[in-house]
């Protein structure tokens, strides 16, 4: 396995899919069945991402039971561990201000696939994959 690099990072990426996996087999759509977004990630170490259900009837079964979520601030790469940390300046829900936002990085098939550490969720361990594929290099 390659070790993740800032270099593979820095572009711009679009968002192909977003599920949360339960231990108990079950999947869900936070965004709705057809969520868009778009990351971006610039060669100085500053990120801004966006996602939102289309489809805003849904109700959204965001933190904030939003169909929405925006932020941006800085980032930085551990490659050895095959992550990034997100340090959001500003976003919609603000308690994420100033916090660290560990996110898995797997390339694979043209895809990059974020996945956050693993959380319990209603007694249940629960991760959640969010799928990209990358659309401009800078």
């Amino acid at each position: 396995m390659v070790a993740l690099s800032k270099d593979m990072l820095v572009g711009t990426f679009r968002l192909v899919s977003l599920e949360a996996r339960r231990s108990d087999g079950e999947i869900s759509h936070p965004f709705g069945d057809a969520p868009i977004g778009v990351f971006i990630f610039d060669p100085d170490g500053n990120f801004a991402v966006q996602l939102m259900d289309p489809d805003r009837t849904s109700g959204g079964a965001t933190p904030a039971g939003n169909a929405h979520m925006a932020m941006f601030g800085t980032y930085r790469v551990d490659g050895d561990q095959q992550t990034f940390t997100l340090t959001p300046d500003g976003a919609t829900h603000p308690a994420l201000i100033g916090s660290e936002v560990l996110r898995y990085v797997d390339f694979r098939d043209g895809l990059a696939i974020f996945n956050t550490p693993t959380q319990e969720v209603d007694g249940l361990e629960t991760t959640t994959y969010i799928t990209w594929r990358k659309v401009s290099p800078t």
